[in-house]
């Protein structure tokens, strides 16, 4: 880790400086409030000896304050214009590297298997990718250690919500099998440039150990939520019709009524519901 000073470097300067703006089919709203990139760096909990991946490194903001506390940070950046910013800004801190390229095409366990170990995720996601980034690290939870992410706060707190409530979503019972979430803090829309119309959240995943509960198979599992929320006003008896073909058999396994909707459902209930799912598919 660098000695070198991580003093504030507005995006908005350092845009102006490569005559670049922010392009909104990268959905770019680029962190502009003084405080915030060290605020949720220290919010994530890497530390000198941790690694670090960023995901989108933009003007390299966030990027310079994960570099004055981890020991690595490889930064991802897919606007080819601003790769060459990003790493003039941290060009200070020699364990710093961006890199070009989709986060979409990301081998998570490659990545993990190149660095020697479970990096630490950071990043201010735009909001049409937010959905695939989290699908994919929560389906590789081996491959990190911890996430944290600036998203829009309703979706952070939607991936935040614990499963039989009515904010749950398929992410939320994702999220709370593989990790312990929670929501750091909050930023208003003048924190960004440009200002989004809504309020931003630091969302926090820490990955637990071993899965919150027993679901027999990851990928049954994965299949039974989605089918349970993909048509959230359905009954789990018509829902689950998607995912297995005795639905009221596999609710009976799981001493669940048929009549009650997906998002009534725990984590514990969802987790013996895969599994009777599983052992029908078995019989």
């Amino acid at each position: 880790m660098s000695a070198a000073p991580s003093e504030h470097r507005d995006p908005r300067t350092v845009l102006k400086a490569h005559d670049l703006w922010a392009k909104k089919h990268f959905g770019q709203n680029f962190l502009v409030a003084p405080g915030a990139p060290e605020r949720i760096a220290a919010a994530g909990g890497a530390g000198p000896n941790d690694i670090v991946f960023e995901i989108g490194a933009g003007c390299g903001t966030l990027t310079r304050a994960l570099a004055a506390r981890a020991g690595r940070v490889i930064a991802l950046e897919h606007d080819r214009d601003l790769v060459p910013v990003a790493r003039a800004e941290v060009a200070a801190w020699p364990g710093a590297e961006v890199r070009e390229g989709n986060v979409l095409d990301m081998d998570w366990r490659a990545l993990a298997a190149e660095v020697g170990g479970a990096p630490f995720i950071y990043g201010n996601l735009p909001y049409h990718l937010s959905t695939p980034i989290l699908l994919a690290l929560l389906e590789a939870p081996d491959s990190w250690t911890r996430a944290c992410f600036l998203l829009q706060r309703e979706f952070a707190e939607r991936v935040a919500a614990a499963p039989g409530t009515r904010e749950c979503g398929t992410l939320s019972a994702y999220a709370a099998l593989q990790t312990r979430p929670r929501i750091a803090f909050g930023l208003p829309g003048g924190a960004f440039h440009p200002p989004p119309k809504v309020e931003s959240a630091v969302l926090v995943l820490e990955r637990l150990p071993e899965p919150a509960a027993d679901v027999g198979d990851p990928e049954t599992f994965r299949r039974v939520v989605r089918a349970l929320f993909a048509q959230r006003r359905k009954t789990a008896r018509n829902a689950l019709r998607a995912a297995c073909p005795e639905p009221e058999a596999a609710l009976a396994a799981a001493g669940l009524a048929p009549d009650r909707r997906g998002e009534t459902f725990t984590l514990v209930e969802l987790a013996a519901l895969s599994r009777a799912v599983l052992g029908l598919r078995r019989d």
